[in-house]
This record gives C-alpha cells, structure tokens and sequence, in this order.
C-alpha cells in the first residue's frame, strides 16, 4: 500500500458541496484500501484557519482582489490557492512523509508539479474537463465578464493540458472525461473513478397526499457556472412556481444573489440544513438541471439514496445507470421542467414507482469498491518508479 501526499484547494470539511464530499469520500475509500494518506488544503475562511485536523496541514485563507486573480499566469482557479506558502509546505511534507505518490485533487493545487519536479509520481484526479466547461460558460457571460472568462479559458487550456501530460497518471469521474482526456494525451494512463456515496440510505419510503407538495433543488453557490444552472432550472419552473408549486433550494450554507432572491420570492433558499435526511423526506420530487459543467452529480445520489423521485436534465444524468421513463424522467431543456413536475407532483404511483426503481437499481453501487481503479493505479505507478538520478 502506498502513502499518498494529497494536495487539495482548501480543508475538504464540512462536505457541503460535491466537489467536497467526492473528495472526501474518495479519501475515506482509499483508506479501506490500506492507503495512507497525508493532506494539505487552505482554510476555506479566516475563522478556519486555527483549525486542527488529523492527517492534515490547513494553510491560511488565501482571498485575493479580482485584479489579482487575474493578473497571475495560471487559471483563477489555481492563483486563489497556490503561492509560495503552498509551495513551502508541500516541501515539508515531501520530507517529513516521504511519500510515494502525489496525488492533486482537483487542479487547484497543480501547481505543485513544478515543486516535484520528477521526484514523485503524480496523479491528477479531475472533477471536470475543466476547459469544457469554461467553454461552455463564455458564450452565456456578456461585456467585462465574457472577456475575463475568454482570457481564464485561454490560461485553463494551457495549464490542464500541461497537467493531464506530465502527471503519471489521471483519474476522471465521466466517461466523456476519460474520452476527452484520451484525445488530448493519447498514451497517458487514465482510469474512470465513480464517485462513493456514504450518506444515508433510506431503506423504505412511500410518497402520499401527506408528504409536503415541494420540489427541491440542491445547488451549492460557490461558482458561477453553479448560480447559472440554479437560474436556469428556476426559468424553467417559473409556470410551475407562478401557480403555487412549492420549491426549495438546498444552497449548502451559500446565499443567493439579490437578483435572484428578489426575483423568486416563494423560492426557498435553506442554507445550512441541521437534519438533511429529514429535510428531503419532506420533498415529493428533486430536480437536477445542470446544462453548463460536466463531470458527475453527486446531488443525484442524495435524492436517489433518499427516494426522492428525479426529473433531470438530459446532460446531467450522464454516468446513472437509470433508464428514461422507468427510473428517472429526463427532459431536453428548461421549458420542459414545469409540465413534466406539474404532471408528476400529485401521481403518487408514478412517484413512488420512479424511486423504488432509481433506489434499486443503484443499491449495491457507488460504494468503496467505485475507488479501486484508483487504487490500482496508485499500487502500479509506486511499484515501478524509479527515482531519477
């Protein structure tokens, strides 16, 4: 087994959004596989930054100016997180830890690779074709915001090829990552690494005329492209929400912007949620339209794993194994999301049907065993390195 270095954006706790709790949980797996683990990450805030945690070094919260962001070489993603503290202390670890491999999760600690510099094997674990996704945000962005979008696109291109060409090995979360990857770095060992699910899973449920008439949504504000698909699905259930649909989004602790909340006045925007499980066993169907990003939505298998009934957007049901019509209601756009709930909401049949074949269908998957093509690709890649002379 190895002992793997794992750089991260900021401290993965709370895992209150996807990308924190698919790195969390994939930690977690890797450590049922015997891996040890030894982690650096930023506070995600200053109140964060005296935070003790076992395994980790938690370095301080990094906010920089706009101007600043963009001023640097890398992608924004990477100058909020990387600088020479980083640097310092990916150094330490290498020395007090020795470790095997270095493992980068997500790309916002990438950097690094100039820190290695070949001494270690290097893995990046991706949660996106982030360049596909920046792509796909420019075209909707207007004026100043469209330019800095096009000019981070460009540096992102430049930065994740360079990354997915001299890590020794990638993992993506999507088939159509791995195909992407694969087109850009033809001979470059890729692996497809599902995401563990280790919240609750409700055995059993029945949908009735009790359960609240509510629609939920989950969308952890963090980003842009996140505030976009929320407007968007929330566009497509205006009919729905203009004649008395009850609909709540599961924000994560994240507020809203003024627009938003000044425009859906009925909308229920729930930051931070004390009893989740209890919250959705008050929700009769879940709606998950994300047109802009792609990767896997770990929300899907909160709703599933808790039998809530799913309407989805066509593009982001991509990795479930649920099937149109038996499992899970897929719609092509926007404008199909209000008739498609409307019609849903108060068939009980059809609600409970569409959860015990979506519950069904994904109970023995998501688990550890999601992780072991990583794994396995840690036990190769530190087996046969060689330290250059």
């Amino acid at each position: 087994m190895a002992t793997i270095l794992w750089l991260s954006g900021e401290y993965l706790l709370p895992a209150d959004s996807g990308l924190y709790r698919y790195s969390l949980d994939m930690m977690n797996a890797l450590r049922t596989y015997g891996h040890e683990i030894n982690a650096i990450g930023r506070a995600r805030t200053p109140e964060g930054e005296d935070r003790s945690a076992p395994g980790w070094v938690i370095l301080p919260h990094r906010s920089l100016p706009m101007w600043r962001r963009m001023a640097g070489k890398a992608p924004v993603k990477v100058v909020d997180v990387w600088d020479r503290t980083y640097a310092a202390a990916v150094e330490r670890a290498i020395e007090e830890h020795a470790p095997d491999v270095v493992l980068f999760d997500h790309l916002r600690a990438a950097a690094a690779l100039d820190v290695i510099g070949g001494r270690i094997p290097t893995v990046y674990v991706s949660q996106n074709d982030e360049s596909m996704v920046k792509r796909r945000m420019v075209p909707a962005a207007r004026g100043i915001r469209k330019l800095a979008l096009w000019i981070d696109l460009k540096k992102m291109e430049r930065f994740e090829t360079r990354l997915l060409r001299q890590c020794d090995g990638i993992s993506a979360i999507s088939s159509a990552d791995v195909k992407s990857f694969a087109s850009r770095v033809p001979h470059q060992q890729i692996v497809h690494t599902l995401p563990t699910y280790r919240g609750t899973r409700v055995r059993t449920r029945t949908i009735t005329a009790d359960t609240p008439r509510r629609v939920a949504m989950i969308s952890t504000l963090y980003w842009g492209a996140k505030i976009d698909n929320m407007m968007m699905a929330l566009r497509g259930l205006e009919p729905s929400i203009s004649a008395g649909t009850e609909v709540v989004v599961f924000t994560g602790g994240y507020q809203p912007p003024a627009a938003v909340a000044r425009d859906y006045p009925t909308v229920r925007f729930e930051g931070f949620v004390e009893d989740f499980d209890a919250a959705l066993a008050e929700c009769r169907l879940g709606v998950v339209y994300e047109p802009v990003g792609g990767g896997f939505k770990m929300k899907t298998l909160d709703f599933i794993f808790h039998r809530v009934p799913l309407v989805m957007g066509r593009a982001s049901a991509a990795e479930l194994p649920l099937q149109a019509g038996e499992s899970v209601e897929l719609v092509n756009s926007a404008d199909e999301l209000a008739p498609v709930v409307d019609s849903l909401l108060d068939d009980f049949d059809r609600l409970n049907s569409l959860q015990e074949a979506a519950f069904a269908t994904c109970a023995g998957l998501f688990t550890s065993d999601a992780v072991r093509p990583l794994s396995d690709l840690v036990d190769q890649l530190t087996s046969t390195h060689s330290i250059p002379n």
